[in-house]
């Protein structure tokens, strides 16, 4: 029985938000650099930033201290509200210089991880500091330096090595530190079960708006795809795009990793139809009949793939190369000049199959997979194309 309330949990309702690694390096590079400008005798207790989505943050700075003759370094501790997540209480610092170039350069420092292996947005060998933050720093701090004049700005974690052994970093091969991460720049805690409700009051809303089919994407990534690549524009809505779909943006609902449910929602409330739309890191797993995507559930990503180019008759040194591979878009870019490329159109029909299997196969289900590069891998539309 799915739940059927207008309104969340009492539980929902309390959790409390808090701020990414992203917006903690960012609210610290701008306490330091005004620190800088306005001189040692200013008090600056919080900062305002302006995250990707343009949301205005306040966030409290616990120290700002000279630490160099033309340096000042500020520190914000990291808030995670009421998220589980092993980086709440770490001390995120910035040391801010000025340099006459005019350029912004952000660098990380002790407690920061660099990056090792391939297949990340980040390149071997540079620090674990997200693009989406590494703008936001940007963007923050531009308003606030005269015309021609830049910043040096480095992000250092004083226990970020410590803390980085119980992430996922050292398996990515982020070593020697945590990663500046965050894309919205709010960590915004949920339950399961409130989560779950907002999904269903979603989709319930939707269908009371007269919408018959879906968009459902894990979150903003999958969004952005979706916008980017398949939505049309409403000047155009009565025609199809280059990617065959006739769907607004009013038709998408994020999901989370919560796969399986969804689609069981989708089908309680008649949906006639559901398009997923996700990274092949997490849709992979639909393949392997896994509709919890959370990587603390399962994380099948590589015996699923190697399973499916052993039915295409990959051979073994190529397989061995995709055992070794560190990330699914690492795995792409080592099949993108192969002809085992396929393999990812046969996930995308396979986790489709699955996903009708799951359900009582009233509901009309496509499968589209993408790779951080925006690299259409698999569309299960499209069984004559592949």
């Amino acid at each position: 029985m799915m739940p059927d309330q207008e309104v969340l949990s009492d539980e929902a309702k309390l959790l409390r938000t808090g701020f990414t690694t992203g917006s903690c390096a960012t609210a610290a590079a701008k306490a330091a650099l005004t620190r800088l400008f306005l001189g040692d005798e200013t008090d600056i207790d919080k900062i305002a930033i302006t995250t990707p989505n343009g949301t205005i943050l306040e966030i409290p700075i616990e120290a700002v201290f000279k630490s160099g003759e033309h340096s000042v370094t500020a520190v914000v501790i990291k808030d995670a509200g009421d998220d589980a997540d092993v980086t709440h209480e770490l001390e995120i610092c910035a040391r801010v210089t000025l340099n006459p170039t005019g350029d912004i350069n952000i660098t990380g420092g002790v407690g920061v991880g660099k990056v090792t292996k391939p297949g990340l947005q980040i390149p071997v060998g540079d620090y674990a500091i997200n693009p989406v933050p590494l703008q936001m720093i940007k963007d923050n701090l531009r308003p606030l330096l005269d015309r021609g004049a830049g910043v040096e700005v480095s992000i250092e974690v004083p226990h970020g090595e410590a803390v980085a052994l119980k992430t996922f970093n050292p398996r990515l091969g982020v070593i020697g530190g945590i990663s500046i991460i965050g894309t919205s720049g709010i960590v915004r805690p949920m339950s399961e079960e409130a989560f779950k409700e907002t999904i269903y009051t979603e989709m319930k809303q939707k269908k009371a708006l007269g919408i018959t089919t879906l968009v459902m994407v894990p979150g903003l990534h999958g969004e952005k795809y979706a916008i980017e690549h398949i939505l049309l524009e409403e000047t155009a809505n009565t025609a199809k795009d280059l990617s065959g779909l006739n769907v607004k943006i009013e038709q998408v609902v994020h999901m989370g990793n919560y796969v399986g449910f969804s689609l069981q929602a989708a089908e309680s409330l008649g949906f006639e139809k559901v398009i997923l739309v996700g990274h092949i890191g997490k849709f992979i797993k639909l393949a392997g009949g896994i509709f919890n995507t959370h990587s603390k559930v399962a994380d099948a990503k590589t015996a699923i793939m190697i399973s499916e180019l052993a039915l295409l008759g990959a051979p073994m040194t190529l397989i061995e190369t995709i055992d070794a591979a560190n990330t699914t878009d690492e795995m792409a870019n080592c099949l993108s000049e192969t002809a085992y490329w396929r393999v990812f159109q046969k996930i995308a029909e396979k986790a489709q199959k699955r996903c009708v299997q799951f359900t009582l196969e009233n509901l009309a289900l496509e499968v589209i997979l993408y790779d951080m590069t925006g690299r259409l891998l698999g569309d299960s539309r499209r069984r004559q194309a592949f």
